[in-house]
């Protein structure tokens, strides 16, 4: 028997996970046609259809909340960040809330973009952005701090949210769709608990268009939406000390 290299082992198995992850990217997704999206979703009885797109509308609605809160939470960062009277640390700490914001908006905007299309494709029409609006609770007080607590309380109920309507959904682009959303969710949710708690440091190295790269877990390009954490390299693990 020939003796394997360690280094051959270790490629080897890089390579099998790599394959294993185009294999399951390629049969949920390129695999699939516009002809067969179609007719997995037409094989689905039309009461279901309606109530999935009603579900997923839901869904729809609580994306442009969510964007609208963050909307409404970069007036308070903003506000933060350039008020001369507030100690630096602060006013550091605000810019970076205040980036992270923009970059999980525009998550959740291509979020809503791709459930209003899923919605369509299911004879349904989306809810539109202008029809709802987010309302902070009653206790809420205007600080930085605050608002990355509400951040995270809403991206934590975003995730269960959509955890909970993929239980009831058949078509499997949607599915498909629904835990791509729900992975970077719970992605935003880590990252500001780690940021309140102070887990992480407030420093210009930190690049919050990198804290969350994609704003799916995995491509959903060929459904209409974005890139996923395929597009992602590996991080090097040959540094020295």
């Amino acid at each position: 028997m020939k003796t394997q290299n360690p280094s051959d082992s270790v490629l080897a198995r890089r390579r099998i996970l790599q394959g294993l992850a185009t294999v399951t990217a390629a049969s949920a997704l390129t695999a699939c046609g516009l002809n067969e999206r179609t007719n997995s979703q037409n094989q689905v009885n039309p009461i279901d259809r309606a109530r999935e797109a009603g579900a997923l509308n839901t869904l729809v609605a609580a994306e442009y909340m969510t964007v609208d809160a963050y909307t409404q939470g970069a007036v308070i960062l903003t506000a933060a960040r350039d008020d001369t009277s507030r100690a630096q640390e602060e006013r550091d700490l605000a810019a970076l809330a205040l980036a992270l914001a923009t970059q999980f908006q525009e998550d959740h905007t291509a979020h809503a973009a791709l459930l209003s299309e899923t919605v369509s494709r299911l004879g349904a029409t989306p809810v539109r952005a202008d029809e709802v609006s987010f309302t902070p609770p009653p206790n809420f007080r205007p600080s930085v701090g605050n608002v990355l607590k509400l951040a995270a309380n809403e991206e934590r109920r975003s995730a269960i949210s959509f955890n909970r309507v993929l239980k009831g959904i058949q078509t499997p682009d949607s599915r498909f769709i629904l835990a791509s959303i729900e992975g970077v969710d719970t992605q935003h949710f880590m990252v500001l608990k780690a940021l309140i708690e102070a887990l992480v440091d407030v420093t210009p190295a930190l690049d919050a268009a990198q804290v969350v790269p994609q704003p799916f877990v995995a491509s959903t390009v060929s459904l209409g939406g974005g890139n996923g954490l395929e597009e992602q390299p590996d991080l090097a693990v040959n540094d020295q000390g």
